[in-house]
């Protein structure tokens, strides 16, 4: 029996991390979804940085670093990204785990944040997810979109080992990678969209030297996909994405 199976686009980007973002990148990725056309685009998380209030949830020291440019760079990102599906990585958890803050201040400005979130991803029709950690996911086609929580050399393979078919962001590594089961199933990572040497507690680290922009696209059914994996050349100033 012939099976008509419809196929749709889609796109998957994350870790655009608010102030932080390459604009060269986000301008790239907005081009290439005017013309792509998904009918699922999905941002992965961290659309936001949130520095400040990691000072506040760990005594680090970025409390002098300012929260609205941050939260405006990431939403306008959204809006022009017009995603259906958002997902709230581990830097947007932060807002949530300190809305009950005993510290008033800190308390108020989580909840302000939040609101605008929850009202921005509202008029924009999309679904958003809160960051729920190794529970969190979304499955489009056979494959599960999540921020992601693991981190090492083989965290997209391990990625796949967990959830079957993944997509996820979170290590700022473009990925791909099968997982060692029967199934073969396929992990990829979307990389990030900022600046490598933006974060001041990144530029110290060996690991960040293997950063890399990049985004996820291809076709989906209601049970399979076929995905592709896009990493920018590292010194390549012009995004070269198909047509």
């Amino acid at each position: 029996m012939n099976i008509t199976r419809k196929w749709k686009r889609i796109l998957a980007v994350g870790c655009s991390h608010g102030a932080y973002a390459d604009p060269v990148a986000l301008k790239a990725v907005l081009k290439f979804r005017d013309g792509y056309a998904p009918h699922t685009t999905v941002h992965l998380g961290d659309f936001t940085d949130l520095s400040c209030f990691m000072s506040s949830a760990k005594g680090s020291s970025s409390e002098s670093e300012e929260i609205q440019p941050d939260v405006d760079g990431g939403l306008t990102f959204l809006e022009a990204l017009r995603p259906t599906l958002v997902l709230c990585g581990n830097h947007e958890d932060r807002l949530w785990r300190l809305q009950h803050s005993s510290q008033a201040i800190v308390a108020h400005a989580a909840r302000d944040v939040i609101e605008q979130i929850n009202s921005t991803c509202k008029e924009l029709g999309a679904e958003l997810l809160p960051y729920t950690g190794i529970e969190q996911g979304r499955t489009i086609g056979g494959v599960l979109y999540t921020h992601g929580t693991v981190y090492g050399e083989n965290c997209t393979r391990d990625m796949a080992e967990m959830y079957g078919n993944v997509v996820h962001a979170h290590t700022h590594r473009c990925a791909v990678a099968k997982g060692r089961r029967s199934d073969k199933p396929a992990g990829y990572c979307v990389g990030t969209l900022t600046r490598r040497a933006a974060f001041e507690y990144s530029k110290t680290r060996r690991s960040t030297l293997a950063w890399s922009q990049g985004l996820v696209f291809g076709e989906y059914c209601d049970d399979q996909s076929q995905l592709y994996l896009h990493e920018q050349p590292s010194g390549l100033a012009e995004w070269r994405l198909p047509k």
